[in-house]
């Protein structure tokens, strides 16, 4: 079950948050100081920690950091609230994974909230994927070893350990394969996608050209895994990937950011731009069909768009189209905003 800590001085926004939160699957603590939301740190395990920016003694900035530091290499998601917008950037930069802005709404409290659920679980996976690529390099590494052994001391099984090395790199290439590459949707891994934003963030500053970005969602995707298993969510995972990939330009790129989200990279192109491409595979989507016990299933998918500014951190640019997408959700689903 996942673990929610909400900090909040002020007492009838904790009892708000906590009254979105019943009844949605989660176990929740409430502290109404920094100071009690250390001792929930020593003596529970969070896995999201709603902190509101006017906390002191310590601040937000310092619990925050104060849970980085202890949740090392571990699964963690951090909130902001605070009824300034213009702090969204500050607080991205201080370490927080969202922003909700005072006054809470419900419906917006309880979306984002999911959302780092998703995103929590996603973490969950890249760590195991991380693991799975360290135990598979240190086989990697024994193999290659048990070839050397042999080609030293055996030179008259030269035959032998030719095949054996043919069979290594090819491992090597599998497993190069699965390190940066989505097994289900076929698309960028989420390390991978980070890696590439980087490199393409680090283009556009240095060539002074634009570069926009795509978040997408499938819509009520929680739907077809209740109801159709989730095989069949699966099988709509693969099928957008596969989508994405026939329909992007050669230079684009596209990854899953976790669950149902991805995110496209489309280098050298203007939001307006960008949004004639979102729209162009918004369309596509629609002519998907799944089927699952002889029932046909379409699904649609709502985009945000947003275009990289110079001076931001990738976290920022994300969170706003990230915000972008969430808009389009709220106006109906199956369309796209633009930042």
């Amino acid at each position: 079950m996942t673990r929610i800590l909400l900090v909040d001085t002020h007492l009838e926004d904790l009892e708000f948050m906590q009254s979105c939160l019943e009844g949605e699957g989660y176990q929740v603590f409430a502290a109404e100081s920094s100071c009690e939301a250390l001792n929930f740190l020593k003596s529970e395990e969070i896995n999201i920690c709603v902190i509101s920016l006017d906390v002191r003694d310590p601040s937000w900035r310092e619990l925050a950091m104060e849970f980085r530091k202890q949740y090392f290499q571990r699964p963690l998601q951090i909130v902001i609230t605070a009824a300034r917008k213009k702090l969204l950037n500050e607080s991205l930069e201080g370490g927080a994974d969202d922003y909700i802005q005072k006054p809470l709404r419900k419906l917006e409290f309880q979306t984002r909230i999911k959302a780092s659920h998703i995103r929590l679980r996603s973490e969950v996976r890249l760590y195991e994927e991380r693991e799975f690529y360290r135990q598979a390099v240190k086989q990697e590494e024994e193999l290659a070893s048990k070839i050397l052994d042999r080609h030293l001391h055996l030179k008259q099984t030269l035959e032998v350990v030719e095949g054996e090395k043919e069979q290594l790199e090819k491992t090597k290439e599998e497993l190069e394969h699965i390190a940066k590459y989505d097994m289900l949707s076929g698309l960028l891994n989420r390390m991978s996608l980070f890696t590439l934003i980087d490199i393409e963030i680090e283009r556009s500053r240095r060539t002074n050209t634009p570069l926009s970005g795509i978040m997408m969602d499938i819509d009520h995707f929680k739907f077809i895994n209740d109801n159709y298993g989730h095989p069949v969510g699966d099988l709509v995972i693969r099928e957008i990937g596969m989508k994405l990939q026939g329909t992007l330009r050669k230079y684009d790129h596209a990854g899953r950011y976790g669950g149902e989200e991805f995110f496209l990279v489309l280098p050298n192109t203007y939001k307006d731009q960008a949004l004639i491409i979102a729209e162009r595979f918004r369309t596509a989507i629609m002519d998907c069909r799944v089927e699952a016990e002889g029932a046909v299933i379409t699904y649609t998918a709502s985009l945000g768009v947003a275009q990289f500014q110079k001076m931001e951190t990738r976290e920022a640019w994300i969170a706003r189209a990230d915000s972008a997408m969430y808009r389009a959700k709220a106006e109906g689903r199956n369309q796209t905003c633009v930042d």
